[in-house]
């Protein structure tokens, strides 16, 4: 059975680097955003799902019911699932798992725009408009969302900048106890292959380590394995990401 998480003791206990997801997802759960437990016959939770934007994230178990998962996943119009195992659909897409692997990172000496508690409207505006150059996104919903997050030390965004232009971002918009994701590394074209990125991630993972995050992840396709090999990073697994069921 598949039922809504109304308590965090439902899902206390898991270790999973997809775990700030799922936590992010019931902590700031609204309209379709939500977070769910499947439970067995025996009642013991076997799988935890959640959706932000009708995108899913999965964590199953030897034990997780996958016909009763698929049902559910339809049921609801999914996007897309990211699982901690393979769902084996036609388009699945398996990519890397990193883990920070606790080096010494180098100072920067470039600036940073640092969103917090006491950034401005204006800033976060300058920030949307890098972080989404390519595509189309609303900011007041993204501003809405992430904003809580940031006042409440659930996510941290860093981006660096130029003569007060912005030029590359870093974000980790799910923060657990002391776990977080990093996603949202962009770099705007013609100013790539300078370091940018890597100041810019080194720069993300100083101020979560200033909260006490020690297990910082992210996932990647196979074509830039190797840029987060040489910056830290190692590989301790797979994710998979499914468009159709």
């Amino acid at each position: 059975m598949i039922k809504e998480i109304k308590a965090f003791e439902e899902i206390s206990g898991e270790i999973s680097p997809l775990f700030p997801r799922i936590f992010s997802a019931f902590k700031y759960k609204s309209g379709s955003d939500n977070a769910w437990v499947q439970i067995d016959a025996t009642g013991q939770r076997v799988s935890l799902l959640s959706s932000v934007d009708n995108n899913f994230t999965l964590i199953a178990t030897e034990k997780s019911d996958f016909e009763e998962i698929k049902e559910f996943l339809v049921f609801h119009h999914f996007n897309s699932v990211l699982s901690n195992v393979p769902l084996k659909s036609t388009t699945e897409k398996a990519c890397s798992l990193f883990k920070f692997t606790d080096i010494d990172i180098q100072k920067s000496n470039e600036s940073f725009l640092i969103l917090n508690s006491e950034a401005s409207l204006n800033e976060y505006r300058s920030f949307h408009s890098l972080l989404f150059y390519d595509t189309d996104n609303s900011f007041d919903d993204w501003y809405y969302n992430f904003s809580k997050r940031i006042v409440k030390n659930d996510a941290k965004a860093v981006a660096l900048k130029q003569h007060e232009v912005l030029l590359s971002t870093a974000t980790a918009p799910m923060i657990f106890e002391n776990s977080a994701i990093i996603s949202g590394v962009y770099t705007l074209k013609g100013f790539r292959k300078k370091g940018y990125s890597k100041a810019t991630i080194y720069k993300l993972i100083e101020e979560l380590k200033k909260d006490n995050v020690t297990d910082i992840y992210l996932w990647c396709e196979k074509e830039v394995e190797e840029f987060y090999n040489k910056i830290g990073f190692e590989i301790i697994g797979n994710v998979y990401i499914e468009t159709e069921l």
